[in-house]
């Protein structure tokens, strides 16, 4: 079941519904999540890439397939 979570709220081992330019995939929250007061920085892994550096405005909204 996926649910719509806002970003702050991520946690490592969460896994996400993300568009990476090739269309959406699973990625899993593979790293400790840096807050600032202008942005989320996360860094996914995803099963045969390299891990991919992410960033959002706080507040933004992202789609959580299941918690760690």
């Amino acid at each position: 079941m996926a649910m719509e979570f806002v970003v702050q709220r991520l946690q490592v081992g969460d896994v996400i519904r993300v568009d990476l330019g090739d269309g959406d995939v699973e990625a899993t929250v593979a790293r400790d999540i840096v807050r600032t007061e202008t942005a989320v920085h996360v860094v996914l892994r995803v099963p045969g890439r390299d891990d991919v550096a992410r960033e959002w405005a706080p507040g933004e909204m992202v789609t959580v397939v299941r918690g760690p």
